[in-house]
């Protein structure tokens, strides 16, 4: 109050809380599309936002600006991230990702990929790759397919894509579509979004 020299208190500072992966807006979902050989694609999608997909799943969600980011850093699954599959021995049970990224050389690196599926198969992928024009092109440098029995293929073909989401790029989705090659009948496919 005015004269009886109290001060007073400043106004409290609001501040807006940081986003976590469910504040990013990714929507995702299984369509019926045949699997016919294994692949994950990035479309251009109206309003500015992206498409991934892969034989049976499909993503929709914001890029983020890669050409404005600079440093580097990692990304892994943590409580707040999140995985959507499916393969021929059931629906994807558990994704465990992570993956390094330099942002001034356009590099992917460290990259690692273990999916669980219906809790009898272990798919194991190594990767590394690099961001193209705001995208992700990722390679495999070698994976395993295995169950309680032990190892049942080291050759397996894994195609892999992704897209950064956020403002600065907190969140990355990625899309795995993994077939064993000794096997064919072996195969799973899905999504899955990791933090930094």
């Amino acid at each position: 109050m005015e004269g009886d020299g109290t001060a007073t208190p400043p106004p409290a500072t609001l501040t807006i809380p940081a986003p976590t992966i469910k504040d990013l807006y990714i929507d995702w979902g299984t369509w019926n599309n045949p699997v016919e050989d294994n692949w994950v694609i990035v479309n251009s999608s109206k309003n500015g936002a992206v498409e991934l997909q892969t034989s049976n799943h499909v993503a929709t969600h914001n890029p983020t600006s890669v050409a404005n980011l600079q440093g580097s850093g990692s990304s892994a699954s943590t409580a707040a991230s999140s995985f959507i599959g499916s393969g021929s021995a059931g629906d994807v049970t558990q994704v465990v990702a992570g993956i390094g990224v330099d942002f001034n050389t356009s590099m992917i690196s460290n990259g690692c990929l273990q999916v669980a599926v219906a809790g009898s198969q272990a798919w194991d992928i190594d990767f590394a790759g690099s961001i193209n024009n705001g995208m992700v092109d990722l390679n495999s440098i070698g994976g395993t397919l295995s169950d309680t029995g032990g190892l049942i293929s080291s050759s397996i073909e894994a195609n892999l894509g992704g897209v950064f989401t956020g403002t600065v790029g907190e969140a990355f989705v990625g899309g795995f579509d993994l077939i064993d090659e000794m096997n064919l009948l072996n195969q799973v496919n899905g999504l899955y979004t990791i933090a930094r």
